[in-house]
């Protein structure tokens, strides 16, 4: 943690950078690192790979988008990045840098940067800032509050994942005493959708498939299917949570393809460790939720070998 502090006092110009594709807890620990950072009285930049998905813009996220050109900071922060790799064009902002910080919480993360603060146990990397903040002496305002809550829910998946442990009740009770609105902020996550989002989803239920007595549970969608509904691939969140509720399922998978790659996202119920699932396919992750993109395969090539490796885990 001395270092942690160190690294920041000593840092006039601090980049802040989470995984690419952002999610929630990706976002909600970049902006609530943000706030603590300018409450120390310094200036920070949040650089997204991309423009947020739709259902994120609630957060009236202060960050930037990367434009490719050439950035140098004293600090480059990473968090909630398994490696360097996950960081995309923006790596050219990380090596750059006079010096990094990375603060993760992916079991697959070996560290990466000058200062690593890798913490597996835990439910979000937004858990592990909370600590940190209080170790450095940081003022967990409101706002900021609000960003590490949303954060430690999603990634909990509303506390429904079996990641939540005592530390994490007891963090998001704190939370709810700095005055954050629980309800809305949880109901933006998790309870809202577009229209056509919703229509969409109701269609990819019918199209869940079942394999080995309904252990693995399965749903493809293709990149014509995406561009002929309207719907943007980025802007449906994790539909592995659709064949995931299927009962029996040990292990969901959703395949997602787009015009360049192939998406793969693996969910447990907790018995089997797809952890393992992703890095077969050259992603990475956690025990009960991991991903990974491929482009050397086709679609179909694709799902055959997700239905093979889960297969040979199950007969194990």
């Amino acid at each position: 943690m001395k270092r942690i502090s160190e690294l920041i006092n000593k840092a006039d110009t601090i980049a802040i950078l989470g995984h690419i594709s952002e999610d929630a807890d990706s976002v909600g620990s970049s902006l609530a690192m943000k706030c603590v950072i300018e409450n120390f009285g310094k200036k920070a930049d949040v650089i997204f790979s991309e423009p947020l998905e739709k259902r994120l813009e609630f957060m009236k996220a202060d960050g930037i988008v990367y434009d490719g050109s050439e950035c140098k900071y004293d600090l480059c922060i990473c968090l909630d990045c398994a490696d360097s790799d996950r960081l995309g064009e923006r790596k050219k902002i990380f090596d750059a840098a006079k010096k990094t910080l990375l603060i993760d919480h992916h079991i697959t993360n070996k560290g990466f940067a000058d200062a690593n603060y890798i913490v597996p146990d835990s439910s979000a990397t937004g858990e592990i800032l909370y600590d940190v903040f209080g170790e450095i002496g940081a003022v967990i305002d409101t706002k900021t509050a609000e960003y590490l809550f949303i954060a430690i829910a999603s990634d909990t998946g509303s506390f429904k994942y079996s990641n939540v442990s005592p530390k994490t009740m007891r963090i998001t009770a704190e939370l709810l005493e700095k005055g954050i609105d629980n309800a809305y902020l949880s109901r933006m996550l998790f309870d809202t959708e577009t229209r056509d989002a919703m229509h969409f989803k109701g269609m990819l239920m019918s199209k869940v498939e079942t394999y080995f007595d309904t252990k693995l549970s399965l749903i493809s969608v293709s990149n014509e299917e995406f561009e002929n509904s309207g719907v943007d691939e980025k802007d449906m969140g994790d539909i592995v949570n659709i064949p995931r509720m299927v009962q029996n399922t040990e292990i969901a998978v959703s395949i997602r393809e787009t015009k360049d790659k192939i998406k793969i996202s693996f969910r447990s119920n907790g018995k089997y460790d797809v952890g393992s699932l992703a890095q077969s396919f050259g992603g990475g992750g956690h025990t009960m939720a991991s991903g990974a993109s491929v482009s050397d395969m086709s679609f179909e090539e694709t799902k055959e070998k997700v239905i093979k490796v889960c297969g040979e885990l199950f007969n194990d």
